[in-house]
């Protein structure tokens, strides 16, 4: 359960939670975009609550971007994103069809 213990230790579930996952972050453990706030939270084992609270903090911090109804994206992976739509150099392919 990724050394998430509401019970042995004082600092707050939602802020361990959000401590482990800025450490996936930041260690590219996630590519692109977050699992859904109910999976992570049945992967860490608490209320749905507990890990909105956790992603509003990563939110706070400037590590992801939520997109409603498409989902939460590192912030990096969307200034990255942005930067090479700004860079004219940048060549886009023709959409396929």
């Amino acid at each position: 359960m990724s050394g998430i213990d509401p019970l042995g230790n004082s600092e707050p579930t939602y802020l361990q939670i959000a401590n482990t996952m800025a450490d996936r972050i930041r260690s590219g453990y996630y590519a692109h975009m977050l699992p859904g706030e109910r999976a992570l939270a049945a992967e860490f084992g608490v209320a749905y609550e507990t890990q909105r609270h956790a992603m509003k903090v990563l939110r706070q911090r400037g590590l992801i971007i939520a997109r409603q109804g498409r989902g939460t994206f590192l912030a990096s992976s969307i200034e990255s994103a942005s930067s090479s739509a700004a860079n004219p150099e940048v060549q886009r392919r023709p959409l396929e069809r």
